[in-house]
């Protein structure tokens, strides 16, 4: 089990990026639980989470800086195809995406902006892409110590130059 010290940064697959500010420890039921405290990047608020559950909710540290370059690897990568149910699709995506993995997330980016490039995006697909897209820019600015905004025109702009690609 992950153990988070106070001050560490932290990503919560469904919440994005945080910071543990304490540990508390709360009666329930006759037993006593430890959560950590968790200050959210954005929206900003705080988040309680069971320690005990750390890993089975996916927290994880930030990706670290050498994991950060094999992201424009994945992004430049060759796309997976998806399976044209739509039902599955979104299934699949969604699994995918809480995982939470910094690279996975990046290939679940890449190869919905290959659908899209095709023109094959419904409404839910890109809802799934933005939330994509803005969960790993969240994760590379807290990764980086830039803002949100600068994170997401770079994995824009990979993906820009990796669609072009797929263009010609």
């Amino acid at each position: 089990m992950a153990k988070f010290r106070v001050g560490e940064r932290l990503i919560h697959p469904v919440h994005g990026a945080g910071t543990v500010v304490a540990y508390e420890k709360r009666e329930e039921e006759g037993d006593t639980k430890e959560y950590y405290v968790i200050e959210l990047d954005t929206p900003s608020g705080r988040l309680l989470t069971p320690v005990e559950q750390a890993d089975q909710l996916g927290l994880r540290k930030v990706v670290g800086r050498r994991d950060r370059p094999p992201l424009w690897k994945v992004l430049a990568g060759r796309p997976r195809k998806f399976s044209p149910d739509y039902r599955k699709r979104q299934a699949e995506i969604a699994k995918r995406l809480r995982r939470g993995s910094f690279t996975e997330v990046g290939r679940v980016i890449r190869d919905l902006a290959w659908l899209d490039s095709r023109g094959r995006l419904n409404m839910n697909d890109r809802q799934l892409f933005k939330r994509a897209k803005a969960a790993l820019a969240e994760e590379l600015a807290a990764a980086e110590g830039m803002e949100i905004g600068e994170a997401l025109s770079r994995v824009e702009s990979a993906l820009e130059r990796r669609v072009s690609r797929w263009q010609d």
